[in-house]
């Protein structure tokens, strides 16, 4: 976790040089804000099911973002670029990333087994996820903030992201519950943020 935290950091602080000096021209880009921070929820939310995202403009229609947060499944954080059809970073837009969950150890689950339904004992792996998602941005007030909706899909790399550790098997309703349950399928999210470094 700590390794994926610093990997992070170094992406947006790469992503930050950047922006400052390749961030100009448009004729809206002297007071589009340079920076945002904010908070983003929803169902396999790249952040969690509370997360804090950071979004660094590259140019007037393209950013690159990165968050963490708490989620079902762990921590998850993520990674994403973004582009849009309109300036300052707002309106439509399309994003591709991926994000990471740490997974959660020694979760003891009523699930329905072989032998009926039981408490069962079992390891909920780290996952990663491939996103792709559309947005609508909306500015918020005056200043350069906004909040936005989001449709996308996240695509799982895991195929069995949990290991049974009890003595014990799952049907297939148990097996499908935990498939529904694991990061991946469809996303709804929803978020704002404060926008920084404008003028």
């Amino acid at each position: 976790m700590q390794k994926l935290i610093l990997t992070l950091a170094l992406c947006f602080i790469t992503a930050t040089s950047i922006a400052k000096s390749t961030y100009g021209g448009g004729r809206n880009n002297s007071s589009c804000s340079k920076f945002y921070i904010g908070l983003s929820t929803g169902i396999n939310n790249e952040s969690g099911l509370l997360g804090v995202n950071f979004d660094v403009p590259v140019t007037g229609y393209f950013s690159l973002g990165a968050g963490l947060g708490l989620s079902s499944w762990g921590y998850k954080s993520y990674g994403e670029a973004r582009f849009y059809f309109s300036e300052c970073n707002r309106g439509w837009a399309l994003g591709l990333g991926a994000t990471y969950n740490t997974g959660l150890q020694d979760m003891i689950v009523e699930m329905p087994t072989t032998i009926g339904t039981t408490d069962v004992t079992m390891d909920w792996q780290p996952v990663a996820n491939i996103m792709f998602s559309g947005y609508r941005f909306f500015n918020l007030g005056r200043g350069g903030h906004r909040f936005y909706l989001q449709l996308g899909w996240s695509q799982r790399m895991n195929s069995t992201p949990y290991v049974v550790t009890s003595n014990h098997v799952l049907t297939s309703d148990g097996t499908t519950a935990m498939n529904l349950v694991a990061p991946g399928g469809v996303i709804l999210g929803f978020g704002f943020s404060f926008g920084l470094g404008g003028r």
